[in-house]
């Protein structure tokens, strides 16, 4: 059961960080396009500092926050753990995730409860040519804590679990063991190639 909601939720993280990566290019687009409308046609794109500041930015930041707790890729000092048991790291990582928890259970709330007002009210930022809708941009900030949230949640249970049983209950994520993985792959691979072409006693098969 488990399992299967890690599973949901990296698949759901995973979108949404590849809208993040969409909206990433997308800003790459305009704002180039708005340089070089500036200076060869001397006429920029209309508010496209406002879109950056407001869509842009926002999305960038908050909407990869679900992959980044799945890879395990925020920051980590190990300077008074590095030298401890694996279940006594893992006491610590799980009281760090609830603790994570329920601070973002807080910013969760209160970012969905901003989205919700702002939606109501159409929130709009003015430019001097026109006013740009901001509203939508206020539901990136709960979606990526939520994200967050639920893998926070699943991490200190993971941690609960090897700490008292000695053994995880979900994949590990992390691009350090993603990259471990492919280079025993790896090896497996070039050490099936290096028998290639050799028989059982030795010498070349035909």
């Amino acid at each position: 059961m488990l399992r299967a909601i890690e599973q949901v939720a990296s698949r759901i993280s995973g979108l949404v960080a590849m809208i993040g990566g969409i909206i990433l290019a997308l800003m790459m687009v305009q704002v180039s396009l708005d340089v070089a409308a500036k200076y060869i046609f001397h006429t920029p794109i209309p508010s496209t500092l406002e879109i950056v500041s407001a869509y842009y930015m926002v999305a960038l930041v908050f909407l990869p926050l679900g992959v980044v707790t799945r890879d395990h890729e925020h920051l980590e000092v190990e300077l008074f753990t590095q030298h401890l048991s694996l279940r006594k790291v893992a006491f610590f990582k799980m009281l760090g995730c609830v603790i994570g928890a329920i601070y973002c259970g807080f910013l969760f709330i209160e970012g969905l409860e901003h989205a919700i007002h702002q939606t109501k009210i159409g929130e709009v930022w003015e430019t001097a040519t026109f006013d740009i809708p901001v509203y939508g941009a206020r539901w990136f900030f709960p979606a990526g804590i939520f994200l967050t949230l639920v893998y926070l949640i699943l991490y200190a249970i993971n941690n609960f679990a090897f700490m008292t049983r000695g053994e995880h209950v979900l994949p590990d994520r992390s691009i350090k063991s993603a990259v471990e993985a492919a280079v025993e792959e790896a090896n497996k691979l070039a050490g099936d190639d290096g028998n290639l072409g050799v028989g059982h006693d030795g010498a070349a098969a035909d």
